[in-house]
């Protein structure tokens, strides 16, 4: 598995969010669904740049078990909470980042199987998939 170690900074993030599992990676779909028709990163006013995040948090234990998804923008700490939308709160620290290629339908999916699989001491306090301007890189934090 090809990955790099870094120590990231933290941040907040704000977006719209919803509790699910793997079991029912639908309801990741619809999420972004929904991200979608409220024009994306638009719809996060509060937004301190147009990069995208998706967050994997609350773990009630490691992968397999329930955890919340927030889909959104990175946001000053202090700032407003719309009805409908949560901040989360990353912590700094060590990630495994993995770049992902473009490479056709829902490619972080395709590359969180891989990292399921992939030998890592996983933290399970917030796990991010950052899209940028033709980018695409997941963040794993690591103990």
């Amino acid at each position: 598995m090809n990955f790099e170690t870094r120590t990231e900074r933290g941040f907040t993030a704000m977006g719209i969010f919803t509790r699910t599992s793997n079991a029912n990676p639908e309801k990741i779909g619809d999420l972004w669904r929904k991200f979608h028709a409220a024009e994306d990163f638009k719809s996060i006013e509060a937004r301190m740049d147009e990069m995208v995040y998706c967050i994997y948090c609350e773990y009630e234990g490691d992968w397999t078990q329930a955890f919340t998804v927030v889909l959104g923008c990175e946001v000053d700490p202090g700032a407003e909470v719309p009805e409908g939308m949560k901040t989360v709160t990353v912590e700094p620290g060590e990630f495994a980042v993995f770049p992902v290629a473009f490479d056709g339908p829902i490619p972080a999916a395709r590359k969180w199987q891989t990292i399921w699989e992939t030998p890592l001491k996983r933290r399970y306090q917030a796990d991010y998939d950052r899209y940028g301007f033709g980018t695409l890189d997941i963040h794993v934090g690591i103990a």
